[in-house]
């Protein structure tokens, strides 16, 4: 004969385990029984950093957990390595970055337990190490319709460096990445001849180290003529 087991039962159960226990009206081998019921794995959430920033130094890593049951621990985790554990449902934790190479993309991540033995794994979170005197140009996500470009404008100085990196968020390509100064920039808007600083294209990511020779306003331009929509992770300062 199959046993079906009713949705929600586990949790139930599990929850007024704690409340028995409490009371004194239930011994611990009982709530083992009714915490093995309990399936449902807690969710693990990172409040900061935000996804595709950038960090430097020391970096703290706040990260809630939400459980029916209760929450036994949150573990750290940057780039797979274990950064610690932390046995309350609202943690943080410190992740030293001043060894990691300068604009590299690091992979950060929670995972919370729960009383019952369960996992929940946080969504993954992209953050690039930069070091602290860089003046930001863009960063964030950028949503392209097929035949459309996108462009941020900016004012740097001479002997300043441009420093970018961009990437495609799903499968596909940055059809056309540019640099322009102020003058080409008119030009390329106009749709006649232009000159660029810099060009790039059909790309899944770029990494960029670009001297600027002179005082002015510039732009980087993103095209897609991939024939569908794409999205790009992009960041890009100034130092």
């Amino acid at each position: 004969m199959s046993s079906r087991r009713t949705p929600g039962r586990g949790r139930r159960a599990a929850g007024r385990c704690g409340v028995l226990l409490a009371a004194g009206l239930l011994a611990l081998g009982g709530c083992e029984w009714l915490l093995s019921l309990d399936r449902t794995a807690p969710t693990c959430t990172i409040r900061s950093p935000v996804d595709s920033s950038t960090v430097s130094g020391t970096v703290v890593i706040r990260a809630d957990a939400v459980d029916s049951v209760g929450v036994s621990r949150i573990d750290f985790y940057a780039d797979g390595g274990l950064l610690g554990t932390d046995s309350s449902a609202s943690a943080a934790m410190n992740w030293a970055t001043d060894s990691l190479a300068d604009e590299s993309w690091h992979v950060i991540y929670c995972v919370a337990h729960d009383l019952a033995g369960n996992a929940g794994y946080s969504e993954p979170l992209d953050v690039r190490v930069a070091r602290p005197d860089q003046r930001s140009v863009f960063h964030g996500a950028i949503g392209l319709q097929n035949g459309s470009y996108f462009s941020a404008g900016f004012v740097a100085r001479a002997g300043d460096s441009l420093l970018g990196d961009a990437r495609v968020a799903s499968n596909g390509v940055i059809s056309r990445f540019l640099w322009l100064d102020r003058a080409n920039f008119g030009l390329y808007r106009q749709q006649q001849a232009f000159s660029a600083l810099h060009e790039q294209t059909n790309v899944n990511a770029l990494g960029l180290v670009l001297p600027v020779a002179q005082a002015d306003s510039f732009y980087i331009v993103f095209e897609n003529t991939t024939g569908y929509p794409q999205t790009y992770w992009a960041r890009f300062g100034l130092e």
